[in-house]
């Protein structure tokens, strides 16, 4: 089952003008990706500085607009939702920064952290968030009583899991 559909992506920056009346300079950062990430699957994606890894995923996460193309999950084109729907979609997903030093609040647990996008949803206690996020860190081969734990206390590989 295809779990995530990028279709002809395309970004395009549009720059200050230089001039007054000179068109504004066009930077194109990213020209026509196209993938399928299927349920259960991994994907990594690898470029030279400055290849557009970083937009790539800005415009998978709908943090910005494609220029042209889809981003389709799970069927639902991403671009297309409203600011309600959008909100809703990504309660079901999110990005794993590249540097987990500087992206893991150190003044919270482990658990908290993991926890943090669940209490966004509605009708969960803190007690169902901390389970679940126990839960989490079992499914990427950390321990479920890690939860009490502070970024400190994990190598560089733990935190990003």
């Amino acid at each position: 089952m295809t779990l995530l559909q990028v279709d002809g992506l395309v970004k395009h920056y549009v720059l200050p003008r230089e001039h007054l009346l000179a068109a504004p300079p066009v930077v194109p950062a990213l020209q026509g990706v196209s993938f399928q990430l299927q349920a259960g699957r991994s994907l990594g994606v690898v470029g030279e500085s400055g290849s557009g890894k970083s937009t790539l995923a800005r415009l998978v996460m709908a943090l910005e607009a494609p220029t042209a193309g889809t981003v389709r999950l799970a069927g639902q084109d991403l671009h297309a939702l409203d600011a309600a729907a959008l909100r809703r979609a990504r309660a079901g997903f999110q990005m794993v920064f590249q540097d987990p030093f500087g992206s893991l609040d150190p003044r919270q647990t482990v658990g908290r952290i993991v926890a943090e996008p669940l209490a966004a949803q509605a009708n969960t206690t803190r007690a169902e968030q901390t389970e679940r996020a126990g839960a989490m860190l079992d499914a990427v081969g950390l321990r479920a009583s890690d939860v009490s734990k502070y970024p400190h206390e994990f190598s560089g590989g733990q935190r990003q899991r």
